[in-house]
């Protein structure tokens, strides 16, 4: 994998190797109203080959043009979302209890991604908002220090 460069205009936005950044860039970038209305492109470029170019629209970003990098998606928010919140020492455990106390039934926070067939399912948003507002209310009902 090479090194993703975004431009707008020609405003260096964003170098990196890792696609997920480099599609945030784009995302970003291809909805960039000030460029869009002055006509002004942008062009992601992977090593020194033109990945695509394009005109802004106003509040529409485009996905990644490039479908042999992997799209990041639902399961990846998830995977990002656990190991920010076991960072704040919120193990499955705690996970478990919040979203019960909120009102969503769950054995368990880590098996609610595991399928039948040992492999992960792809979480609802509405499932990533509950469980975002079950963690943050167990945290308002948690004494201050």
């Amino acid at each position: 994998m090479g090194e993703f460069r975004i431009y707008l205009d020609d405003e260096l936005q964003c170098t990196t190797t890792s696609p997920a950044l480099a599609q945030a860039a784009w995302n970003r970038a291809s909805r960039d109203a000030r460029v869009a209305e002055k006509g002004g492109s942008v062009r992601a470029y992977e090593g020194e080959v033109t990945v695509a170019e394009m005109r802004p629209e106003p509040r529409v970003g485009h996905p990644w043009p490039d479908g042999r990098d992997h799209q990041p998606d639902l399961r990846d928010v998830w995977d990002s979302l656990m190991r920010v919140l076991n960072q704040q020492g919120l193990d499955d455990q705690a996970l478990t209890g919040a979203l019960n106390r909120f009102g969503l039934v769950t054995r368990s926070v880590e098996a609610s991604v595991q399928d039948e067939l040992g492999g992960r399912t792809v979480p609802s948003a509405a499932e990533l908002v509950v469980l975002l507002d079950a963690v943050y209310q167990d945290r308002q009902r948690e004494p201050q220090a």
